[in-house]
């Protein structure tokens, strides 16, 4: 049975979206296993020699986990508003592959890039600029 042009980039998309939820899950369950008060991150900062503007976001992630916000504040300060960006994009890409359809596929993508792309630049606005 072959699939028309419009349900193969259905099916596509909904693949996307999987892998990219899939990832931001990995992020969560990794965050939620290794705890910043224990300090058993095993994957090490690449910022051990000099510290750069990404320090603590690992420990910060398993703060905010844990809805201990000040704590996660003091590990990076800008670790609330990549943390957001994560769970909207969790969020998001969960949406879509539930709602997305041959019919509304193109207005999903459509609105779904550059809404990311703002958000991106919003959210990590304190780590780029």
């Amino acid at each position: 049975m072959l699939l028309k042009p419009n349900e193969i980039f259905v099916n596509n998309y909904k693949i996307i979206n999987i892998i990219f939820a899939g990832i931001f899950g990995i992020v969560f369950l990794y965050s939620g296993i290794f705890s910043a008060q224990k300090n058993n991150h095993p994957i090490p900062s690449a910022c051990v020699v000099k510290p750069c503007t990404s320090t603590g976001l690992s420990r910060g992630f398993s703060e905010m986990l844990r809805l201990n916000i000040s704590s996660a504040k003091q590990y990076n300060k800008h670790v609330v508003s990549v943390f957001l960006f994560f769970v909207i994009q969790f969020l998001l890409r969960l949406a879509i592959v539930f709602y997305i359809n041959k019919k509304n596929a193109k207005t999903i993508m459509f609105i779904d890039i550059p809404v990311v792309v703002v958000l991106y630049l919003y959210c990590f606005s304190g780590l780029i600029f």
